[in-house]
């Protein structure tokens, strides 16, 4: 594929988070989490248009106040515990092409939980994606290469590997998701309503740039990341400019 795609990234913002309340506007080194991926599609070059998708006025308003559009709430029907991401992505592609006329080729899924994921990491992604063959990306954390095998199983009651290798040094690394980014062709997306294939372009990122913020705890470990990358998307930290190795 040669010709630009149109790419569609959707933000998807419930109000209602159980283990961590009010997580995606928790004020994450002064800034709501959520602004931190607005910040990095307002960075990137390859999305066509993004949104937040929402139905909590607050979320909106924040999303808003740091220049997301936010063009609707998103409806009660798919906002509740048991529904998944796929139905809000499909209402924010449907509603953005009866908007715009646009037909999206690319459509991505960018979880506010993640805030250390850059505009670069949203631009090689939509690349990756459009000129491979594969239908859908996701991006991992990895390799995860031990002396010892990684993951384990229990067969029968007892612990062993997984995968055994003759030789350590024959184990192959192993790489998780880290719900980062997830990015699917449109024809895909709507005959499967998934976001991942059983084969899929790999998205390979370090652990600093994979934090997930699912707890408290994990706020708490992605401010110590970004102090010790210096990074400062909004300019007004301060944190002092290092490497990491």
């Amino acid at each position: 594929m040669t010709a630009s795609p149109n790419v569609l990234a959707v933000i998807p913002a419930r109000g209602g988070s159980k283990r961590f309340p009010r997580k995606n506007i928790y004020p994450l080194r002064g800034h709501p989490l959520i602004a931190y991926t607005i910040k990095a599609c307002q960075g990137a070059t390859r999305l066509t248009d993004w949104l937040v998708s929402t139905d909590d006025e607050e979320i909106a308003e924040a999303a808003r106040r740091y220049g997301a559009p936010v063009p609707f709430i998103r409806p009660a029907a798919l906002s509740g515990d048991a529904d998944r991401n796929n139905g809000v992505m499909r209402h924010a592609m449907e509603y953005l092409e009866r908007e715009t006329g646009r037909r999206y080729d690319i459509i991505m899924l960018l979880q506010p939980t993640c805030p250390i994921r850059s505009s670069a990491h949203l631009d090689e992604a939509v690349d990756l994606l459009w000129a491979s063959p594969l239908d859908t990306l996701a991006s991992v954390r990895g390799p995860i290469k031990k002396r010892d095998p990684y993951i384990k199983a229990i067969r029968n009651g007892v612990l062993e590997p997984y995968n055994p290798a003759e030789d350590p040094k024959d184990f192959e690394g192993c790489y998780l998701y880290n719900a980062a980014l997830y990015a699917m062709k449109r024809d895909f997306f709507l005959r499967e309503n998934t976001f991942v294939a059983q084969r899929s372009v790999p998205l390979v990122m370090d652990r600093f740039h994979s934090a997930d913020i699912d707890e408290k705890i994990d706020a708490v470990v992605a401010e110590a990341y970004f102090d010790y990358l210096g990074l400062d998307p909004f300019g007004d930290y301060g944190a002092a400019s290092r490497s990491a190795s």
